[in-house]
């Protein structure tokens, strides 16, 4: 009987999962985010719902993602060793 309830908790983790995932053509992304669904589910139970595990899964995998701020510093940096290096070409260093 348990074994039923278990199977029948592991789909609607699977349905919940699948109808917040938003990254077509990433479905080894989907199979991770279940997994680390179904692995926290029980843990988290009456605390966090499927989507705030889903949030939680994604945010893990972001941390180290670049943003729009984070390029345009690379882009002024980069800017600034051109410059600072056609300076120095310049005055021959």
């Amino acid at each position: 009987m348990s074994h039923y309830a278990t199977e029948e908790n592991q789909q609607q983790i699977v349905d919940e999962v699948c109808k917040v995932w938003k990254l077509p053509d990433r479905d080894d992304l989907l199979d991770d985010c279940i997994s680390f669904v179904a692995d926290n589910y029980e843990y988290y139970h009456g605390v966090l719902e499927v989507k705030d595990l889903v949030i939680e899964f994604l945010s893990s995998k972001c941390a180290d993602a670049m943003s729009g701020a984070d390029l345009e510093a690379m882009a002024r940096a980069e800017e600034e060793s051109k410059v600072s290096s056609y300076q120095e070409a310049d005055q021959g260093v």
